[in-house]
């Protein structure tokens, strides 16, 4: 999948970029995953905690989501290899 945005630019993950998404992979705290938010894809760092689960940019222009009972949310797959194109 080819990302669009740079909430994930501190992650070194930038518009243009090529994700490769393992949907069997089981995402746990930390990983970087690909989600549906709302009806619409986003790429974020999963934090899972505790009673807690966020979705966290790498960028500090963004905000984490904080996810809740009421929240229309999906972990689609986790992200296991980013490629970058040559400069």
């Amino acid at each position: 999948m080819r990302v669009q945005g740079e909430s994930m630019a501190d992650a070194q993950i930038h518009t243009g970029d090529i994700l490769i998404v393992d949907r069997s992979m089981e995402p746990i705290h930390n990983r970087i995953v690909v989600a549906i938010l709302n009806g619409e894809f986003t790429v974020k760092r999963l934090y899972k905690k505790d009673n807690e689960l966020m979705l966290l940019p790498e960028n500090d222009a963004f905000q984490p989501i904080v996810i809740t009972p009421e929240t229309d949310f999906e972990v689609w797959g986790v992200v296991s290899w980013i490629i970058h194109k040559a400069k």
